[in-house]
C-alpha cells in the first residue's frame, strides 16, 4: 500500500484543516496522543459511517473500492464503511510519519468473517507505545486504545464500550446504549435474527488478532459486503456520524435546556435508518420518522458529503421496497 503516492504530506496536511485541525504536524510534534484524539473526534463528525453510496451504485458497478477511490472517498469526506474509514485514516497518519499497520477484525455475531478493518498504531512516542484505532465501526469511538491498558472502559455519545484480551485476540464489547439488542442498530452490520455474542452483561462485538495484514488480504473477504445483494448495506439505508450537542441544539435536532457538563463539546449520534432520523445519546435518543417524500432532502442536509445523486438513488431503490 503506497500511501506516499496515494496521500500526500501535503494533502493529508490539506485535509486535516478541512476538518478544522490545523497545524497539525506542530501539533502531533508537540502532544501526539491530544492531537490523535482530537483527530479522531473530528473525523467521526464529519466523516460519515455510510452504505449511502454503496446501494445508490447499480449492480453492474458495484466493486470493492480500489485505492484510488479510498482516498478520494476520504479527502472528499464522502465516508463509506470500515474499508474506506479505517484505511483513509492509516494513510492519512501515513503520512504525517506514524507507522499505522491494518489488522483482520471479525464481527463476532458472524464467527470469523474477515470482514472488519481495524488500524494498529504503533512506537507513538517510544517503541512499543502501541494502540488500536477504530473509526470505522459506526458506534463512537472517540479515543486511540493503549493495549498496555487494556482492559479500559469508555462512555461516548450515550454508548459504554470496553475494549479487552480474550486469549491473543482483542475484542470489544457494548453494554449501556447498545441500541442492537432492542432492534434499533443504525450502525455497523446488523445482527439481523443471530443470536448476539453475550458475556455476562456485555455484547461482544468484535474481535481480532493484533497480526497486520496488507490491503489485498481484505478483498475477497469484502465481495459479499459490496456485492451481495442480500447484504444488509445493500438494502438498508445507515448514515452514522458523531457532532456535538451544540450543533444539534442549533440545528433544532435537540432541546436547548439541559446544556452539557462539557460545554457543549459533549459527542451525540445523528444517524439515519431507512425513514428513522435518531439525534442525542444512543442511551436516550430522539426518534423521528422522515416521511419518504423529504427523505433524500434530510440526508443531504445532515450528511453533505454523500454525493446527491447516490442518496436520490438509495432513496429511491427504499421506495421500490415498499
Amino acid at each position: 500500500m503506497d500511501n506516499v503516492s496515494l496521500l500526500t504530506q501535503e494533502k493529508a496536511l490539506s485535509f486535516l484543516n478541512k476538518l478544522g485541525v490545523e497545524n497539525g504536524l506542530g501539533k502531533l510534534q508537540q502532544d501526539p496522543c491530544k492531537f490523535i484524539t482530537d483527530l479522531i473526534k473530528a473525523y467521526q463528525e464529519q466523516v460519515p459511517f455510510q452504505c449511502v453510496t454503496m446501494m445508490g451504485l447499480a449492480v453492474e458497478d458495484r466493486h470493492i473500492p480500489t485505492l484510488e477511490e479510498i482516498v478520494e472517498a476520504g479527502l472528499s469526506m464522502e465516508g463509506g464503511v470500515c474499508l474506506t474509514l479505517n484505511v483513509f485514516f492509516c494513510l492519512l497518519l501515513r503520512a504525517l510519519g506514524l507507522k499505522v499497520d491494518l489488522l483482520d477484525g471479525n464481527y463476532s455475531a458472524h464467527g470469523d468473517d474477515h470482514s472488519h478493518v481495524i488500524l494498529l498504531l504503533s512506537d507513538l512516542r517510544f517503541p512499543g507505545d502501541n494502540y488500536v484505532i477504530d473509526v470505522g465501526n459506526g458506534f463512537p469511538s472517540m479515543e486511540m486504545i493503549p493495549l498496555k491498558e487494556l482492559p479500559v472502559e469508555h462512555y461516548h455519545a450515550g454508548l459504554e464500550y470496553r475494549y479487552e484480551y480474550s486469549g491473543e485476540d482483542v475484542i470489544r464489547l457494548h453494554r449501556s446504549g447498545d441500541t442492537t439488542l432492542d432492534g434499533e442498530n443504525v450502525c455497523c452490520c446488523p445482527i439481523d435474527e443471530e443470536k448476539p455474542v453475550m458475556r455476562g452483561e456485555w455484547r461482544q462485538v468484535f474481535h481480532f488478532t493484533l497480526k497486520p495484514v496488507d490491503f489485498e488480504y481484505f478483498q475477497p473477504h469484502m465481495e459479499r459486503i459490496y456485492l451481495d445483494e442480500s447484504c444488509d448495506f445493500l438494502q438498508c439505508i445507515r448514515a452514522v456520524r458523531f457532532p456535538t450537542e451544540t450543533a444539534l441544539i442549533q440545528k433544532g435536532l435537540l432541546p436547548k435546556e439541559g446544556g452539557s457538563e462539557e460545554k457543549g463539546d459533549k459527542r451525540m449520534v445523528l444517524a439515519f435508518k431507512n425513514q428513522s432520523l435518531l439525534a442525542g445519546p444512543m442511551d436516550k435518543d430522539i426518534k423521528t420518522k422522515v416521511e419518504m417524500d423529504v427523505l433524500a432532502a434530510k440526508i443531504k442536509e445532515f450528511f453533505p458529503g454523500i454525493p446527491a445523486d447516490k442518496v436520490d438513488k438509495a432513496v429511491q431503490k427504499i421506495v421500490k421496497q415498499k
